[in-house]
């Protein structure tokens, strides 16, 4: 890894040769804009920062403080600069905190809507219950479109947006829905090459009505040949084509470990988007405690790599 001020990288510096005491005398000396307060809060001299700043700017080849008018400002380089070294600076310490169990410790309730919340996301609070033991995860169930969360909640995972209050919300995904079967459904006597072909085959549908508008994409009414089945949630329409009852509609997030198997085909890449989409509600980030920032950080990269 090297730093980059002015738009090119600057092979000087990089990960072996970090000047991480220089660093640490600029951010001081760009948070106060001044060397002597820098100097206090660091306990060591004013001309020790002045000297480390002078060192950084030296291995850059670039300013980073206008000095004009016996007054200490940063130029757009040193703006650059402490932005990236007060971030990763920031990063460090949060990192430490989190390695003492008993500053992540406590309770963590999260909660989802239950068609989530039996799927991929217990993977994702299982992954984190092994990185952090100390946390007391408890998980329940809120309802679709539910406006209001409780208090009691740190982590609310909701399909729709809720009332937000003095929380933030989010917006996490949007679900997109594309045909899946178990492949000991498709028989040879009706194969399927075009989105017409489906209709040999049983529909599964959930309440929300996905298949009207994912055929509708293809000018194709439903005119079903053998008996469809009509489900509470998209998870219930999941299992039931594991069974092999008939095509679902599914995202990709809920039946990814299905696709990588072979246990489930997608027929279609063509997708509707949920009508809905899932949004995250937590505390502001300035209230909100440790193991929850924890969580969700971990929650966002397991989402990423899915």
């Amino acid at each position: 890894m090297s730093i980059s001020i002015g738009g090119e990288s600057n092979s000087k510096m990089s990960r072996r040769n970090l000047p991480l005491n220089a660093l640490r005398a600029f951010e001081a000396a760009a948070r106060h804009c001044h060397l002597r307060r820098a100097a206090d809060e660091l306990g060591v001299t004013h001309g020790a920062v002045s000297r480390q700043v002078k060192q950084l700017e030296h291995i850059l080849g670039v300013e980073l403080f206008d000095r004009s008018h016996n007054r200490l400002a940063l130029t757009s380089a040193g703006i650059r600069l402490n932005i990236g070294v007060g971030e990763a600076l920031d990063r460090i310490a949060e990192t430490s905190l989190s390695l003492d169990p008993e500053t992540v410790a406590g309770p963590l309730v999260i909660a989802s809507t239950p068609s989530i919340s039996v799927g991929w996301l217990l993977r994702v609070i299982g992954e984190f219950s092994r990185r952090h033991p100390e946390v007391a995860l408890r998980l329940q169930n809120i309802d679709p479109l539910q406006r209001d969360i409780g208090a009691e909640i740190d982590v609310a995972i909701c399909y729709g947006q809720p009332e937000a209050g003095h929380r933030q919300v989010r917006e996490l995904f949007r679900e997109q829905y594309f045909p899946v079967c178990s492949p000991a459904l498709l028989s040879s006597h009706h194969p399927v090459n075009t989105p017409a072909d489906l209709l040999h085959y049983p529909l599964l549908h959930d309440r929300h009505n996905h298949w009207s508008r994912w055929l509708s994409r293809f000018d194709l009414g439903h005119s079903p040949a053998g008996p469809n089945m009509y489900l509470q949630d998209t998870f219930q329409v999941i299992c039931a084509v594991r069974e092999g009852f008939g095509i679902g509609l599914a995202d990709r997030l809920e039946v990814e470990a299905d696709l990588r198997s072979g246990s489930l085909l997608a027929l279609f890449e063509q997708a509707v988007p949920a009508e809905q989409g899932h949004f995250i509600v937590t505390d502001s980030d300035n209230r909100m405690a440790l193991r929850v920032r924890l969580f969700v950080e971990h929650l966002q990269q397991s989402l990423a790599l899915m």
